[in-house]
């Protein structure tokens, strides 16, 4: 389920995308560059009603994407870290130690140093 909430999410950031560039802007900005998408959407239902569909739709996909990062940060994630007490443990409570690799030998301060012949 997990799986498939992301995949409707990436889905519909990627179409927030599309219909972000579509819209038409004051200089016509991208879709001048595009062939005329919003031109040939606007030849279908009307210049004025293609701007009013744009925008509740880049509205509507903003919100679902919201309201599913919502559910899937509260639902489908790990439970927190929090203990009874109400204080965070650490997420490696429990985890085995490190094992630390040998020192080495510090070298010899020059005051140590070997006398030079």
């Amino acid at each position: 389920m997990f799986v498939f909430v992301c995949i409707v999410l990436i889905l519909a950031g990627i179409l927030l995308i599309a219909a972000v560039l579509i819209q038409p802007s004051k200089g016509q900005g991208l879709t001048a560059g595009m062939g005329g998408i919003s031109g040939q959407i606007s030849g279908m239902f009307g210049a004025r009603r293609t701007i009013d569909f744009l925008q509740k739709f880049t509205i509507g996909l903003a919100v679902t994407i919201f309201v599913l990062a919502i559910l899937v940060n509260k639902f489908f994630l790990p439970t927190s870290t929090i203990g009874s007490e109400g204080e965070r443990t650490p997420i490696t409570t429990g985890a085995p130690k490190p094992v630390l690799p040998p020192t080495q030998q510090q070298a010899p301060s020059p005051s140590q140093a070997p006398p030079q012949q």
